[in-house]
């Protein structure tokens, strides 16, 4: 198991966010975190990365879990570097190494010797990838991935994620990309998570089935 949760709850000032629920993440989980705004689910993000503490229960990561995160807006500790630069002072490799990473994320020719600054957001988002991608993460976090992004940056994304194949936990209100990559649905709704076990359309044609 990869994690879990055991009497979660959530609040936000006065308002409760989730209330007393358990969850767990399974080795080859690919989970879509879907709800409408306001309901926790960047909360939910933030404890599960460790950046917040639940009001009350108790979250356990396994020992092996490397956890990566892409977040909404990309921040860059030096953004005056160019792209191998960065590459070569984050992830402590070549210049050769960090050419052909970038390579495979569409990086190449003078665009290598850009400014991280100079990055469109999509690109940013990529690039970041392509660095978080190096790490040898088994879980990968995403924020809303293909928010604000331009046709081109969003299909880097999915090639991207489609390559990693690692365990994946995401919030997006994205219906393709949520139904492309999620095998398990976290639909956090009236303070409570519901686990659903399938595709996003067989989530929808369950819900049908229901009303």
């Amino acid at each position: 198991m990869l994690l879990s949760a055991e009497h979660l709850s959530i609040n936000f000032g006065s308002r409760q966010l989730l209330d007393d629920v358990n969850f767990y993440l399974n080795e080859g989980d690919k989970v879509g975190v879907i709800g409408i705004n306001g309901t926790g689910k960047s909360t939910l993000l933030k404890i599960l990365l460790g950046e917040a503490e639940p009001d009350s229960g108790k979250l356990r990561m396994g020992p092996t879990v490397k956890v990566g995160y892409l977040p909404q807006i990309i921040r860059f500790s030096h953004p005056e570097r160019n792209l191998v630069d960065t590459m070569i002072y984050d992830q402590d490799c070549s210049t050769q190494t960090a050419r052909n990473r970038l390579a495979a994320f569409n990086f190449r020719g003078e665009d290598v010797f850009k400014p991280v600054s100079a990055l469109s957001g999509g690109e940013q988002s990529r690039l970041r990838l392509c660095m978080l991608m190096d790490e040898k993460i088994n879980l990968l976090i995403l924020d809303e991935p293909t928010n604000h992004l331009d046709v081109a940056s969003r299909e880097w994304i999915e090639e991207a994620v489609e390559s990693y194949e690692g365990n994946l936990l995401f919030v997006s209100h994205d219906r393709y990309f949520i139904n492309r990559f999620a095998t398990r649905i976290w639909m956090l709704e009236n303070g409570q998570i519901i686990d659903f076990r399938g595709t996003f359309e067989e989530y929808r044609a369950a819900q049908e089935r229901k009303r």
